[in-house]
């Protein structure tokens, strides 16, 4: 009797396990892993200059992509910030450039504005 109440202990055990990862899968593929598909790298780089100056107010006036190699994309963003007068020294012309291979951000850097 104490064998079939270990094996069906193993059992349930077994069904949890594959339940967690069950659940698991389907909630990472129903979510798209945070992954938005329908955005061009062009505007991703626009939103990443965004987030990297939260504190300024960027219109995006030129945003671009050029693919360099087979899976690597060049994305370039240029915006003036609408928050500083025109005669104040800081600096209003900002532009970045974004690298993605396989559509993964691997760079980003300030071509022109608060860094530079």
């Amino acid at each position: 009797m104490a064998g079939d109440i270990t094996g069906i202990a193993a059992m349930l055990s077994v069904w949890r396990g594959c339940s967690v990862l069950v659940g698991g899968v389907f909630c990472c593929l129903s979510s798209g892993c945070g992954v938005t598909r329908d955005v061009g790298l062009a505007d991703r780089c626009s939103d990443f200059m965004q987030r990297a100056f939260p504190r300024a107010t960027i219109e995006i006036t030129k945003r671009e992509a050029t693919a360099v190699a087979m899976t690597t994309i060049l994305a370039k963003v240029e915006g003036t910030r609408n928050d500083v007068p025109p005669d104040v020294p800081a600096p209003r012309d900002l532009a970045v450039e974004c690298r993605f291979d396989d559509n993964v951000l691997t760079e980003f850097h300030w071509t022109l504005g608060p860094t530079r």
